[in-house]
């Protein structure tokens, strides 16, 4: 706000429409906070103008997008121009005097998005923050990024709840982290408790959100657009692809019996290690999820015994977090 050419209430009369106005004069806040409120409207504006030029070929200027509140008090876009197969979907973020909007159009769709200073350190937030096992994720990260991943997961939170319209309000715990990808700068999350109260269409449903580092600030952004999430894959559906996966790679090979769950890969199957390796390498990138297998083989060995398809399955489920008996759950939303 401090580099803006305009002072804040020149600016206000500018970009804001006449409701907008007088939401502005009433905010009751220190300074800081009425600045960081003007500067996210204008971020949120110059987002959904963008938006509707490359989109829809609208030009409009940023007084003709009002900014009002739904009754969860979540940002929404409105003018002139909306209509209900033109409603923007809207989401604003500001921390220490810089703000930034994500918008996003099209059916169902929502958005959410956070930032937080890496300067404005916070101490010993993460035990109220995080359950033990969202924490045992932080520890498992070189040390020199924990830090800023906490900020990351926070952010993460931060943004699915406003993606949801909902916020944090069924609790810090309700939006629970399950894997971060510090590599790819993603992180996955699920509901529980009171959130799926709110939202039971989401129950083992993963939602993926993007998280980077950019100047002082780090922030999380999700798009999310009902009936695309990713379901967790059930037990089997994930046997069904290793059956088929299975059937390809060993397609010239002469059994006696058909590929059963039970079958043993290495005295049944005939596998030997090199083959294991290259099954699993194809279980990883169909799943786009890397997973210990280089333990489970080493453990195989050190006990002399086998594996079979059944058992595989079992292990795959395991590290996609999907529940043991669930059924074929990959379906869209309807």
């Amino acid at each position: 706000m401090d580099s803006l050419p305009d002072e804040p209430g020149r600016l206000a009369n500018q970009i804001l429409s006449p409701g907008e106005q007088a939401q502005w004069l009433s905010v009751r806040a220190v300074e800081k906070r009425r600045h960081e409120w003007l500067l996210g409207r204008c971020a949120a504006k110059e987002a959904v103008r963008l938006l509707l030029e490359r989109r829809m070929g609208l030009h409009l200027s940023a007084a003709e997008i009002e900014i009002v509140p739904d009754p969860f008090g979540c940002p929404r876009a409105e003018g002139a121009w909306s209509k209900p197969e033109l409603q923007p979907a809207l989401s604003i973020a500001h921390s220490q005097g810089t703000a930034v909007a994500l918008a996003a159009i099209g059916p169902g769709m929502s958005v959410g998005i956070d930032l937080e200073s890496r300067s404005h350190r916070r101490e010993h937030y993460e035990s109220i923050a995080f359950r033990p096992d969202e924490r045992g994720l932080l520890a498992g990260l070189p040390g020199d990024l924990r830090e800023e991943w906490a900020l990351r997961m926070w952010c993460a939170k931060e943004a699915a709840g406003k993606a949801l319209g909902r916020g944090l309000s069924a609790g810090l715990g309700a939006l629970h982290i399950t894997r971060i990808d510090a590599g790819a700068g993603r992180i996955e999350l699920e509901l529980r408790d009171g959130a799926l109260e709110q939202f039971p269409r989401l129950r083992d449903q993963v939602l993926t959100i993007y998280t980077a580092g950019e100047s002082k600030f780090v922030f999380s952004a999700i798009i999310y657009q009902q009936g695309a999430v990713r379901m967790k894959p059930g037990r089997q559906e994930i046997l069904d692809y290793l059956l088929q996966k299975l059937g390809e790679l060993t397609a010239d090979w002469d059994y006696p019996d058909p590929v059963r769950p039970e079958s043993l890969l290495f005295t049944e199957l005939g596998f030997e290690s090199l083959d294991a390796v290259v099954l699993c390498t194809a279980i990883q990138e169909h799943y786009h999820t890397p997973m210990p297998f280089a333990e489970l083989l080493a453990e195989i060995g050190q006990q002399q015994r086998d594996l079979s398809i059944n058992e595989l399955a079992g292990f795959v489920v395991a590290h996609l977090g999907g529940p043991p008996g669930a059924e074929n759950v990959s379906r869209r939303v309807q």
